[in-house]
């Protein structure tokens, strides 16, 4: 069975910057000549002794599901909060924020944490203070996973969407344990009215920033899924990098259609198709019709596509999970709690 292409965090570390390499230097050097203030992180504390605490490294919409949704069925009480900003929108209860100068802040009472990974900064540093403790390290999926997805390190629980995805993750780690939760994203997207269909012109989500296929290949499927179709092309919104650029604008010479309206795809009302973005499997649980394609996949591409049973182009559009009838945070809110 096929699974994640690095088993060691480290590894995985080493790979992500030689790929951002480029990127990471345009930045610094910007850093050094227009320096912005950083502003320490924030450590919520609650009123009572703290059993529980929740990383927020990351506030996008995708991890806001799968983070900062179950703060909602948690004891405020019992359940601290390490976030990057000073108000991560909490729910009601009593917090004493402080700025965060450390694990030696944390109490020892913690039994549980909640993260997206400690290949993140906040995480990381908690992770290296819950190893050799009576802590769980739990780690929640937040969106689909390819052979480049950071691995899970030593010890940690995971709460991973379907079995496929457990299977899958911890086929590179051996050492940690999983349990399916489901996604609140897409069971989220299944709790509102469906979406109705105003315009029949596809639209392509695209994902020239990405480093999982060769960029070349992925313009070129692109630009002639776009010209076949009559689809507009909708940009990533980090789809700033020079090759991204450059293709953005062979693209507009040869007539293709950007959709830069910033409209939820929901309100856009179109068909929406992507090589592998999770775009595609949000839209179809809104009800849009909904598909990938690549003239000539790679193999982990098929495989991605039959794990998350996403349907090809000129086929059926893809269908909407079966949703349990317990929501997902609630069950992640339980498996903190015992």
């Amino acid at each position: 069975m096929s699974g994640l292409r690095f088993a060691d965090l480290d590894e995985w570390r080493r790979w992500s910057n030689a790929q951002h390499r480029t990127q990471s230097v345009l930045r610094a050097a910007k850093a050094r000549l227009r320096p912005a203030p950083v502003a320490p992180a924030t450590l919520h504390l609650p009123s009572g002794t703290p059993r529980t605490l929740v990383v927020l490294d990351l506030l996008s919409p995708s991890c806001r599901f799968a983070v900062h949704a179950p703060l909602h069925h948690l004891d405020p009480e019992t359940t601290a909060v390490l976030s990057p900003v000073p108000d991560p929108d909490l729910p009601t209860g009593s917090w004493t924020a402080t700025p965060w100068a450390g694990v030696a802040q944390l109490d020892s009472s913690i039994e549980q944490v909640l993260s997206l990974g400690s290949y993140l900064e906040l995480s990381g540093q908690v992770k290296r203070w819950a190893t050799g403790r009576d802590v769980r390290f739990n780690v929640v999926q937040h969106g689909l996973l390819t052979p480049w997805s950071p691995p899970a390190a030593d010890g940690d629980h995971l709460l991973a969407w379907t079995q496929e995805d457990a299977d899958y993750w911890q086929h590179a780690c051996r050492s940690v344990t999983a349990q399916v939760v489901g996604s609140q994203m897409l069971w989220n997207a299944t709790q509102l009215p469906a979406a109705t269909v105003h315009d029949e012109r596809p639209v392509m989500l695209g994902q020239l920033h990405g480093v999982e296929l060769a960029k070349r290949d992925t313009f070129a499927t692109y630009l002639r899924f776009c010209r076949a179709n009559d689809a507009s092309y909708r940009a990533h919104p980090n789809e700033r990098d020079v090759f991204s650029r450059a293709a953005h604008r062979v693209m507009r010479r040869a007539g293709i259609d950007f959709e830069a309206s910033g409209r939820s795809l929901t309100d856009l009302g179109r068909p929406v198709v992507s090589i592998f973005s999770t775009g595609t499997l949000e839209a179809a649980h809104r009800g849009l019709p909904a598909w990938v394609t690549h003239p000539n996949p790679p193999a982990w591409v098929a495989d991605f596509w039959d794990r998350y049973r996403l349907s090809q182009f000129g086929r059926e559009p893809t269908s909407a999970w079966h949703q349990p009838g317990v929501e997902p945070a609630l069950v992640v809110a339980r498996a903190l709690t015992g």
